[in-house]
């Protein structure tokens, strides 16, 4: 008598979860998803400082982060990022989408609500052949870093960056 052994090959829905859009409802559907999402990846490493984790599919191999931002709740979400070893994730995680999507509204607001007029002179930071905005001295580029260093304006999202949010 012979006997068959049949192993069972269970799939993962990781392409079930496209890429994150950096829009609101897409990271709140995510939000949404995330917990039965989470049940089904390993996860590898945990940033406690900053409430992350990295997480692979133990199917696929598709490595994931979790993300979690103030204007969300800081409710969890996670969203596919290329593999990376758990050493240099923990020296530096991937940027969280939603982070841009943050950045960018108020970023966006801040440059819709301002005009920019160019003086005649040349901006004062050193080696920069910008032109200088009126009243300021500088160009638009460093009177926003200027903002940002003072915590006027939000600062550029730390993190790793990758595709598709280079």
């Amino acid at each position: 008598m012979k006997l068959f052994y049949f192993s069972i090959v269970m799939s993962c829905a990781c392409d079930t979860y496209p890429v994150l859009e950096l829009s609101r409802s897409a990271i709140t559907k995510r939000i949404k998803t995330t917990k039965f999402l989470l049940s089904s990846l390993v996860q590898l490493s945990e940033n406690k400082l900053v409430g992350l984790k990295l997480l692979i599919c133990p199917h696929c191999g598709q490595h994931w982060q979790t993300g979690r931002e103030w204007n969300f709740e800081n409710k969890e979400y996670a969203f596919q990022v290329p593999a990376i070893s758990v050493d240099d994730w923990q020296t530096q995680p991937y940027t969280q989408p939603a982070s841009w999507l943050i950045y960018g509204a108020l970023m966006g607001d801040y440059l819709a609500k301002n005009t920019f007029e160019l003086s005649d002179k040349q901006c004062q930071t050193t080696c920069c052949k910008q032109q200088a905005l009126k009243l300021s001295g500088v160009c638009k580029e460093h009177h926003i870093e200027q903002l940002q260093r003072f915590d006027i304006l939000p600062k550029v999202p730390s993190g790793r960056l990758f595709k598709p949010y280079l």
